[in-house]
């Protein structure tokens, strides 16, 4: 069959990010005639997606919804707006559109209602489903996890999920050659208070084997991009892969640069490690700042290791991203402030170019503890925050718009 992958637009101007999701899909469909268009690119998506569908004759369009907002408070972006341009310009078209993404699993049932122009609905991963929903479409009988229009196919395991084809959106479109995400492992064994991981990945890592992982890197460099990202939960967990990865990476000659996310708890004489393997920038995502948060948040680890982390990681090269949030269970606006304490100090000890903290607000997504916690039942489709109160909330208000402007 021809399939058309399609990476829904953003609606406004951001740095394309690639869509790797798709190009796994399009690497388990050996057997068809695959092509993809990333509308992000385009001022008029609607337009090119039209012009696109004459010029392949698809037999199906497989769209990936990434997000359905930026999560940004107090001005949120809501990305499903530009989705609807994608399914207008597939009303008059024939042929079956498949609808699925990271975003797209948490609200399923909200988007069909929205757009009944979806015919199947993919909840979850779609690498193995996608080719048994094509011999579906071609005559071979309903998979068992196909209800109506919404599949929920068992989640993979990664030893068995086909390497990305990243021919379907080359390298060379992208900005600078781009910057791709490579997995190694999916769900997550930590019990993050605000986290959908779980929900959409499963409660517990699968890990990728770490000969694909060499292989996949290696078709990386190949394409011609300039850097990837380990786009896993968090990099250095469980401990033993993390090491035997580390161990793989050092051996790849040429390697990109390349970014991960990180808990405090990695071994300090790992990031050297990391380094010497071609690792140019870290994220920690400490999210709160006091000992009563951290314990409400469900984060694991310890908050007492995080400024040494940070501190090592800068010292042996690398670029420092910390994550915190504006308001959190058991934290106040003197925590706030403590947040503001430490980025001032990060970045006048640490680097003021290279060492980057960012202050968000939790956004309350279906499926995670706290959203079932302070919103038990309801759906939270329309963007609900858990906000900083009184002085907090003019606070983060004023440093947010102070950041627009700068953008």
């Amino acid at each position: 069959m021809k399939v058309l992958f399609v990476q829904s637009p953003v609606g406004r101007i951001e740095a394309p990010i690639y869509p790797i999701g798709l190009a796994y899909l399009a690497g388990g469909l050996t057997s068809h005639q695959c092509t993809g268009i990333d509308l992000t690119f385009e001022k008029s998506p609607g337009d090119a997606l039209e012009a696109e569908l004459e010029r392949f004759k698809p037999e199906v369009v497989a769209v990936s919804v990434r997000n359905i907002d930026d999560s940004s408070y107090p001005v949120t972006h809501w990305y499903l707006d530009s989705f609807g341009e994608v399914m207008t310009a597939l009303d008059k078209w024939k042929g079956t559109v498949i609808a699925g993404g990271a975003g797209f699993s948490i609200y399923p049932e909200e988007i069909l209602s929205l757009w009944p122009r979806i015919d199947i609905a993919v909840v979850g991963e779609g690498e193995l489903a996608l080719p048994e929903l094509l011999g579906y479409l071609n005559g071979s009988p309903a998979p068992a996890w196909l209800h109506g229009a919404i599949a929920t196919p068992p989640r993979p395991l990664l030893k068995n999920v086909p390497l990305p084809d990243y021919s379907v959106f080359p390298a060379s479109d992208y900005p600078g050659r781009g910057s791709v995400g490579v997995q190694t492992r999916r769900g997550c064994v930590f019990n993050c208070a605000y986290c959908t991981y779980k929900t959409v990945s499963g409660s517990g890592f699968r890990l990728r084997p770490v000969e694909h992982i060499v292989l996949d890197i290696r078709n990386i460099i190949e394409q011609g991009f300039d850097s990837f990202m380990f786009v896993d939960s968090v990099f250095d967990h469980p401990l033993d892969f993390f090491l035997e990865l580390l161990n793989a990476l050092s051996g790849i000659e040429s390697i990109l640069p390349w970014g991960a996310w990180m808990s405090e708890s990695v071994p300090l004489e790992r990031l050297e490690e990391m380094y010497n393997a071609g690792c140019r920038w870290v994220d920690f995502s400490p999210d709160v700042i006091t000992k009563k948060g951290w314990k409400l948040m469900g984060k694991g680890g310890a908050l007492k290791k995080l400024w040494p982390a940070v501190k090592q990681a800068r010292k042996v090269g690398l670029t420092v991203g910390i994550n915190f949030f504006s308001a959190s269970p058991g934290e106040n606006f003197m925590a706030l402030v403590g947040k503001f304490i430490f980025m001032a100090k990060a970045r006048v000890l640490l680097g003021w170019g290279s060492t980057f903290i960012n202050i968000g607000t939790i956004r309350l997504y279906k499926g995670a503890p706290l959203s079932e916690k302070l919103h038990p039942g309801e759906e939270l489709f329309k963007p609900v925050f858990y906000r900083p109160k009184g002085l907090a909330d003019l606070a983060i208000r004023a440093f947010q718009s102070f950041r627009r402007r700068r953008r």
